[in-house]
């Protein structure tokens, strides 16, 4: 008996030691999971719309060696239908102009323009009562959530357009804003420019600490002089909860000694960008060289 049990151990023991090489000379084991989070990278999206379906990929960038790593998730998702996916009750209730508004919605979403959309939500995101809506408080809900809803379709094209909804009284809404930024900011396509352009607008509405802390996370994927840039207009107009979060956070952002604006404008000039961060950073001017 004793002898059998020695023979199991021995046999479990070289399975164990097998797998364990096979996995350094040969990659991961059939079966195993790619971790969501990189040592030294995040996990990042692709997205692309087809017709009435759009195609989603996750993916995760390795900063150290600044290649893409393999494909995570693939997931489609339909487009919205906001008028069909509303209660019958809550559509009973809206009088012919709020009705109106919702149309010019889905309109817009079955016509994937991006433009009508932002021209019928404008109806009561502007800060004049327009539209005979009477501003954004009077709006229904039922409207307001079909908002965030084509928003999210159109991902990092309507990022910003995002930013009224995240302080909505509603927390479901506002939590569905975010969730629905968070998701278009992290597009790996889109050039660390842009995310920058978007990161200081935000930052001058933002005061949940957690989706400051989220924001903070997206200055990773900014290559150094725009990442500076973005810091120095957070310190400048960023609310102070933002202010304080990123002073906070500044050594892994920058340098812990980086306090003023004027430290971030020194450490630009110190780390200058390297020659291949055009490329990675900003993936459509990669294509066109192409």
């Amino acid at each position: 008996m004793r002898s059998e049990f020695k023979i199991c151990i021995i046999v479990l023991a070289s399975i164990a030691i097998g797998a364990v090489g096979s996995w350094f000379l040969f990659g991961r084991p059939a079966g195993a999971v790619e971790s969501q989070e990189t040592v030294h990278g995040q996990r990042l999206a692709k997205s692309s719309r087809s017709g009435n379906v759009k195609k989603i990929t996750e993916i995760s960038v390795n900063r150290k060696s600044g290649k893409k790593s393999v494909r995570i998730v693939e997931s489609e998702e339909l487009r919205p239908n906001v008028i069909e996916d509303a209660d019958i009750d809550d559509l009973d209730q809206l009088s012919d102009t709020q009705r109106s508004v919702l149309d010019e919605i889905q309109a817009a979403l079955d016509a994937d323009d991006v433009k009508a959309l932002r021209k019928a939500l404008s109806r009561f995101t502007a800060s004049v009562k327009a539209g005979g809506l009477g501003g954004y408080a009077n709006v229904p809900r039922v409207i307001r959530s079909a908002a965030v809803q084509a928003l999210g379709w159109f991902g990092k094209d309507a990022a910003v357009d995002l930013i009224d909804f995240m302080a909505d009284a509603d927390e479901e809404i506002s939590s569905d804003a975010f969730d629905q930024f968070e998701f278009a900011l992290q597009d790996v396509d889109m050039s660390d420019y842009d995310r920058a352009a978007i990161v200081k607008t935000t930052a001058k509405a933002l005061t949940d600490p957690d989706r400051i802390d989220s924001l903070l996370t997206s200055l990773n994927d900014m290559r150094n002089s725009v990442k500076a840039d973005t810091v120095i207009s957070m310190l400048t107009e960023g609310t102070d909860q933002v202010k304080q979060m990123l002073l906070e956070q500044m050594g892994m952002i920058l340098d812990e000694d980086v306090r003023t604006p004027d430290d971030a404008r020194r450490w630009k000039a110190e780390n200058p960008d390297d020659p291949d961060d055009e490329s990675f950073y900003n993936p459509s001017s990669a294509e066109s060289e192409d």
